[in-house]
C-alpha cells in the first residue's frame, strides 16, 4: 500500500525515549493515514538502534536505518527520506521535546493547501521555548538573525528541527543541499530554487527528560559553515576554505615553535625548522580531522594511520611548493608572486591528496 507519510527521526543516544515516542505518535496520527517511522541512528553507543529493532517487532510500521562511520543530523535526514517512498515527510527529534499534537494539523495543511513546507515554530504567535535555558534561546534568536542574510524567505524559526515537507519539494532541491551540520531546515530553504510555499504553526517545546542535549561547540561551528557554504560555497568549495584556514593556523604554530627552539635550544636552524614543520603538520591534521572533516572523523588506529598519510601527502606538497616557487623565481617572476603561486599549488595538492587518501 502506498505510504502517505514517513516520519524521519535522526537519533544519537536516545534509547530512553524511543518507546514513549512511538506510543505518542501511534496515539496521535489518524488511522486513515498510511504512515511509518524511520529512525536514522548514527551507531549510538547506547544501542538506540537495537531498541528500535526490538520495538519494531511490536509495531510493523517502525524501522531503523543504522549508519556506521558517519555522523550528522542533516545527512541522516536526507538518507532517511531517500529510503522512503512516501508522498510527505515529517522531520522531528527523538528527545520528546517536539509536540506531536500538531502533526495532524501539519499534515492537513500541507495536503489541502498544496504547500512545500509546514514548520513547527517556537517563535510564531502561540509558540513557546518552554523551559529551554535562556542562553539556548539567545543562541537560537541570534542564529535566526544570521540566517536572514541567506534566506529568500524570512522564517521566525529557521533553526526548527520539527517540520513537514512534500516529496516534490525535496526532489527538486536534494542535489543542491549541503548536508552540513544539524540545521537541515535552513539548508532546505536556502537551497530551494524558488521560495517555497510554506506556513509556520506554533508549538510549545517540552523539556527533555532522557538523554543529553546535542548542542556542543561543534554544532555552532557547523552552523556557521552552513551559512558560509550557502553564501559563497558555489564559488569556492567549503572544505577547501576550511583547509586553508587550518593551514594558516599551522603557519602561526610553525613560527612560534621555530622561534622557541632557536631561542631556548642549541638546535641548528635545519633541525629546528624540521621539528617546527612536523609540529605544524600535526596541528593541521588534528584540526582538519576535528573540523574540516568532522563528518569523516578518524578515531582509534585509523587516526594514527591517517596522520602518517597526512605527513606523506603534505611533505610532497611542500616539495612541490618550493620547487615551483624556485623555478618561477629563476624565470624572473617577482619573488612574492613566485612564492604565492608555489604556496597555492602546494595547498591544492595537499587538499586534493589528503581528501582522497587520508579522509577518503
Amino acid at each position: 500500500m502506498p505510504l502517505d507519510l514517513s516520519i524521519i527521526i535522526p537519533t544519537f543516544n536516545e534509547s530512553g525515549n524511543i518507546k514513549a515516542l512511538i506510543e505518542l505518535l501511534h496515539n496521535t496520527i489518524d488511522k486513515s493515514i498510511t504512515w511509518e517511522i524511520i529512525f536514522v541512528d548514527d551507531n549510538s553507543p547506547d544501542k538506540t538502534y537495537q531498541q528500535v529493532q526490538k520495538l519494531s517487532k511490536d509495531w510493523n510500521n517502525v524501522r531503523v536505518l543504522r549508519r556506521v562511520g558517519r555522523r550528522g543530523l542533516s545527512s541522516a535526514v536526507i538518507e532517511g527520506i531517500l529510503s522512503s517512498s512516501a508522498d510527505y515527510f515529517l522531520v522531528m527529534d527523538g528527545d520528546l521535546q517536539h509536540d506531536e499534537g500538531i502533526i495532524p494539523r501539519m499534515f492537513a495543511s500541507i495536503k489541502q493547501d498544496n504547500l512545500d513546507l509546514v514548520i513547527g515554530s517556537r517563535f510564531v504567535g502561540g509558540g513557546s521555548t518552554g523551559e529551554l535555558a535562556l542562553n539556548r534561546v539567545k543562541v537560537s534568536r541570534f542564529a535566526t538573525i544570521l540566517s536572514h542574510r541567506i534566506l529568500k524567505t524570512k522564517l521566525t524559526d529557521p533553526m526548527s528541527g520539527f517540520f513537514m515537507l512534500s516529496r516534490a519539494f525535496f526532489e527538486q532541491n536534494v542535489e543542491r543541499l549541503s548536508a552540513i551540520g544539524f540545521k537541515i531546515l535552513l539548508d532546505l530553504v536556502a537551497s530551494a530554487k524558488t521560495p517555497p510555499k510554506l506556513i509556520e504553526l506554533p508549538y510549545q517545546m517540552r523539556k527533555r527528560t532522557e538523554g543529553e542535549s546535542k548542542l556542543e561547540p561543534i554544532v555552532v561551528w557547523e552552523y556557521l559553515l552552513l551559512l558560509l557554504d550557502k553564501s559563497i560555497g558555489r564559488f569556492i568549495p567549503l572544505r577547501f576554505m576550511m583547509f586553508i584556514l587550518v593551514g594558516l593556523s599551522g603557519v602561526l604554530v610553525h613560527l612560534v615553535v621555530l622561534k622557541g627552539l632557536l631561542n631556548f635550544t642549541d638546535y641548528s636552524f635545519l633541525i629546528a625548522q624540521s621539528m617546527a614543520t612536523l609540529v605544524a603538520m600535526t596541528n593541521n591534521y588534528i584540526f582538519n580531522n576535528l573540523f574540516t572533516y568532522s563528518d569523516k572523523r578518524l578515531t582509534g588506529f585509523k587516526f594514527f594511520k591517517g596522520l602518517l598519510s597526512f605527513y606523506l601527502a603534505c611533505s610532497i606538497g611542500f616539495v612541490i611548493n618550493i620547487t615551483l616557487a624556485e623555478f618561477l623565481f629563476k624565470l624572473d617572476v617577482a619573488w612574492y608572486l613566485s612564492g604565492l603561486i608555489g604556496a597555492v599549488i602546494g595547498s591544492i595538492w595537499n587538499y586534493g591528496m589528503t581528501k582522497y587518501i587520508t579522509w577518503r
